[in-house]
């Protein structure tokens, strides 16, 4: 039987875990229940808000993303106009397929005042080099806020820059990462960046405006870089079509020391790209966190992500109990802080998306 351990026990026997972190939809769950409904195109099927022809338009395309569906359509819509044909059925699908978006979005997220900002903080806190997720919600963008004020005062970016003093678009600029800081990288996307002119740029407002600006971008037509697919090989293909995710993906690849997994099931049929991504990598300890529920146990878990991840050469695969997480975070890292932990109810400001 292999032994689940207690995350403390393992931070101090491997404390190179702590180099990076891999956070999943549990993750997200642990903040806001409602993550746990799936995905946006999920969300909508399983309520019956997309049907008729509008999903029929998904199913032709074999695709669950809502900017695939959209661009596809504005295309139609100018080879139509070009040639002089008809388009208000276009129109139609398009503006319904848009309003669907929006709304399964403004369905879907909470606000920022809703969250426990600072538990969400300190959980990324304890970690020195990367934090990777597949999360496509605005969580860990509002932590990396959170991380650059006092009492954390992190050096930690996300890659997204502006240089031109006239424009306070911020841009995806890997050049302006620094060997010491604590990146973040969203491997599968994000409800705030979008495609302008073959950028990557990321949509900023004051974090209690910021889900109605991203709805504004929706709404001009530019719509969220994220990967939405449902299976392993179409997740990698529109991964490897984005410079953004390409460039996170291989970052992934490359990760060095230790690193810790938590709130992913990485079930090869979804998430093979992210194991053999792993494997490839140069980290040696893996720490897998482990949820253990009333219908898999843990030993169940355990013997399944074994079984997923195969043969590992020059690795550890250990496995923790992901109960157990948030009060070592908590403790670890307002012990490296020269300020009074707060409790959980405290007052977090709302802070400027701009950095």
């Amino acid at each position: 039987m292999t032994e689940l351990y207690d995350f403390k026990t393992l931070a101090i026997e491997y404390p190179s875990i702590l180099d990076n972190l891999l956070a999943g939809n549990g993750f997200s769950i642990e903040f806001y229940d409602n993550f746990k409904y799936g995905g946006l195109y999920d969300y909508l099927l399983r309520n019956q808000f997309l049907n008729g022809q509008e999903l029929d338009l998904f199913k032709a395309f074999e695709t669950t993303n809502f900017e695939f569906v959209l661009n596809s359509l504005h295309t139609a819509q100018k080879i139509n106009q070009t040639l002089s044909k008809v388009t208000h059925y276009l129109d139609e699908r398009y503006i319904e397929i848009k309003n669907l978006l929006i709304k399964a979005v403004q369905d879907i997220h909470p606000l920022y005042i809703h969250l426990n900002i600072g538990k969400l903080a300190w959980s990324l806190n304890v970690f020195k080099k990367n934090i990777f997720t597949t999360n496509y919600d605005l969580l860990s963008y509002w932590a990396l806020l959170r991380l650059k004020k006092k009492p954390f005062e992190r050096n930690i970016r996300d890659g997204f820059f502006n240089r031109n003093t006239s424009d306070r678009t911020l841009t995806f600029q890997p050049d302006t990462f620094e060997e010491t800081q604590l990146k973040l990288f969203h491997l599968h996307g994000a409800l705030h960046f979008y495609e302008d002119q073959g950028e990557i740029k990321k949509t900023t407002a004051k974090s209690k405006y910021l889900l109605s600006e991203i709805k504004q971008k929706y709404e001009s037509g530019y719509f969220p870089v994220y990967v939405s697919e449902g299976v392993s090989e179409k997740k990698l293909a529109q991964i490897h079509s984005n410079y953004y995710l390409s460039y996170c993906y291989n970052s992934f690849s490359r990760a060095e020391g230790g690193i810790t997994i938590l709130g992913q099931g990485l079930n090869p049929d979804y998430d093979k790209h992210l194991i053999d991504a792993i494997k490839r990598s140069k980290v040696k300890y893996i720490a897998f966190g482990v949820y253990s529920t009333e219908t898999d146990s843990s030993q169940f878990i355990i013997e399944s992500i074994k079984n997923h991840f195969g043969k590992l050469e020059g690795k550890e695969l250990i496995f923790y109990d992901s109960r157990t997480f948030y009060e070592f975070t908590r403790r670890k890292s307002w012990e490296q802080s020269p300020f009074q932990a707060p409790n959980n109810n405290e007052y977090y400001p709302i802070f400027n998306e701009q950095e």
